[in-house]
């Protein structure tokens, strides 16, 4: 194919892409919809990972010391859970250090102070503790049932596993793919009919040209090209649009996330991570939507 033939077919399909202009508008307006869902579900899913990876080594069991329970148990408890699968590190926390720990947590708040400050060493009413990391979230369930164990119950007062919170976050992130793989698909079908129906409408506008084109021996890819190319000028169009948008969002969004998670992990600002993946993603998704669309409507009404 030379490049005459080139630029001819090109010049068809832009011409054919201006000819039906509210038809054109419509396909776009379509898939543009379908690449913002798709670039909003890749956004929520990173940030929705991303916080699960900031609080990861945060959460963990905190397992306070009945106040009868002595140093020489509490140092043989250790030894046992340190000897347990999945344990990765224990910290003991003894009551004045849990005492500053308060104090620094409830600076801001003066009668609690008073309160704590009221109590001398001796008398220091918060327990000695531990405090319990897993190596996987998968762990902590299993480390909390040994802790409230028979072997293990009359040593503690109190167990608190906060990896909870991690599970939730699970939870969440699933429900935005679950949720997002739906609408994605919902609306694939929708820009498929839509951007079908307008390049059936186009052929039919043409079928006399496309007749003639045939009688003078015209290939069968010949003809289908301009369609093919009105169908790409549809789906950068919309890349384009949708594009400009997120870049958008993303400026406005990347400092006020960073100012909350860590970003050291995607290797840059929200914007810099993002913003190529999902314009690479949303090309090659509107690319492959217009061409299979376009391939099927001109298989079904040319009958070439």
């Amino acid at each position: 194919m030379n490049l005459v033939t080139v630029n001819r077919l090109i010049r068809n399909g832009v011409t054919n892409f201006v000819r039906n202009i509210w038809l054109s508008i419509a396909a776009t307006s379509i898939m543009a919809i379908t690449l913002f869902i798709i670039s909003t579900i890749i956004v929520l899913y990173t940030l929705t990972t991303l916080s699960i990876d900031n609080i990861k080594d945060k959460v963990g069991i905190s397992a306070y010391f009945n106040n009868q329970v002595t140093d020489l148990e509490i140092q043989n408890v250790k030894q046992e859970l340190e000897a347990m699968a999945g344990v990765k590190q224990i910290e003991f926390i003894p009551k004045t250090v849990a005492k500053e720990k308060f104090i620094a947590t409830h600076k801001d708040e003066p009668l609690l102070l008073e309160t704590i400050n009221e109590f001398r060493d001796s008398e220091n009413p918060l327990p000695n503790s531990f405090a319990i990391k897993a190596y996987d979230l998968t762990d902590y369930s299993g480390i909390t049932s040994t802790l409230k164990s028979e072997r293990f119950a009359s040593y503690f007062q109190k167990i608190r596993d906060n990896s909870k919170v991690i599970d939730r976050l699970f939870k969440i992130t699933d429900a935005i793919k679950k949720l997002g793989l739906f609408l994605v698909a919902i609306f694939i079908v929708v820009t498929v009919m839509v951007m079908f129906n307008t390049i059936r409408l186009t052929i039919y506008n043409r079928r006399d040209e496309v007749e003639i084109m045939r009688l003078v021996g015209a290939t069968n890819w010949y003809i289908r090209w301009p369609f093919i190319i009105e169908a790409l000028l549809y789906a950068l169009l919309a890349s384009l649009v949708v594009g400009i948008v997120v870049f958008a969002l993303l400026f406005l969004l990347s400092n006020k996330v960073g100012a909350f998670l860590s970003l050291q992990d995607l290797g840059g600002t929200l914007l810099e991570a993002l913003f190529w993946k999902i314009l690479s993603v949303n090309v090659l998704s509107s690319v492959m939507l217009g061409i299979i669309a376009s391939l099927f409507a001109i298989r079904r009404y040319l009958r070439i």
